[in-house]
């Protein structure tokens, strides 16, 4: 089968995507960058044979540029599409052991398991009930993949009968949430997603942790954290994501956004956002934030 990478950049560490690019292709994987950067910060003639780049001149949202990926993997004649991070780590073998267990024709996702790149702490996955209960998934002591119902994004693969049965990502959530969304959608559409523990892959979430000992506060610049609130209203408007799991995001989200508040210097650029945040979610205010 022939896999294509689907990686998303924004003013990226050159020499950081350039070393991925070389690791996907020593895997026997074709890449594809989408560049969301304002201006060009990847130049084609640096990057490794079986890598191509599509400039998009503007930050046009991380679902929007996933797609413009998966539009391109799928004519090249990719048969899987995995994403990653422009700042994704990944050891020799990593992508071979992450799709083996994927099924020619078949709608199915797999997805690595994640520890946190700076505790090292396995991150859990999610398990979602039908009546919407969401719990926590720490099996990082398994041997054969294993269920689970929301992952991140970044690490993960799906064969191209996915975009067909489930479609392609919602463009309208722009950044946070964009993952959640899809895997509920597939979820929805009996879309097997099954972590591969064979498959390790560090990911970082935030520009640091603050770690209360009941709680870990990511931090977010005042956008991201927008976005995050926001987002959380845009879900109680989708059929296939039930009400006690938006309900749940909501809760958490506006919880440690407030904690937040204790910890950053510009707080009232904060406050603003939420309150812009909640306004817009609201009212259903989607895509990228109003200027």
């Amino acid at each position: 089968m022939t896999t294509c990478c689907v990686v998303v950049c924004y003013r990226p560490d050159v020499v950081q995507v350039l070393g991925l690019c070389a690791s996907l292709v020593a895997d026997h994987a074709k890449v594809i960058l989408v560049d969301n950067s304002e201006s060009p910060s990847l130049d084609r003639a640096q990057l490794p044979q079986n890598c191509s780049l599509i400039p998009l001149g503007s930050n046009t949202g991380i679902a929007h540029a996933q797609n413009v990926g998966i539009e391109a993997a799928i004519v090249s004649g990719a048969n899987i599409v995995a994403f990653f991070d422009q700042d994704s780590k990944i050891e020799p073998g990593f992508l071979s052991t992450l799709i083996f267990p994927l099924n020619r024709g078949s709608p199915e996702i797999v997805s690595p398991l994640y520890f946190d790149d700076v505790s090292n702490q396995e991150l859990p996955s999610i398990k979602v009930s039908k009546r919407g209960i969401s719990t926590a998934v720490h099996r990082g002591d398994d041997m054969q993949p294993y269920l689970v119902d929301v992952v991140i994004s970044s690490g993960t693969a799906a064969t191209k009968e996915v975009f067909s049965v489930a479609g392609v990502l919602d463009e309208s959530f722009f950044i946070d949430y964009v993952d959640t969304e899809w895997c509920l959608r597939c979820r929805s559409k009996s879309i097997p997603i099954r972590v591969v523990p064979a498959a390790i892959m560090h990911h970082r979430i935030g520009s640091k942790c603050i770690n209360l000992g009941i709680a870990t506060i990511l931090v977010h610049n005042q956008e991201r954290c927008y976005y995050q609130l926001r987002n959380c209203f845009l879900l109680f408007r989708k059929k296939h994501i039930p009400f006690l799991f938006t309900v749940k995001q909501l809760v958490s989200v506006f919880a440690s956004r407030m904690l937040l508040l204790l910890f950053v210097n510009d707080r009232l650029a904060y406050i603003k956002a939420y309150v812009s945040a909640l306004h817009d979610g609201v009212r259903g205010i989607t895509g990228p934030k109003p200027t």
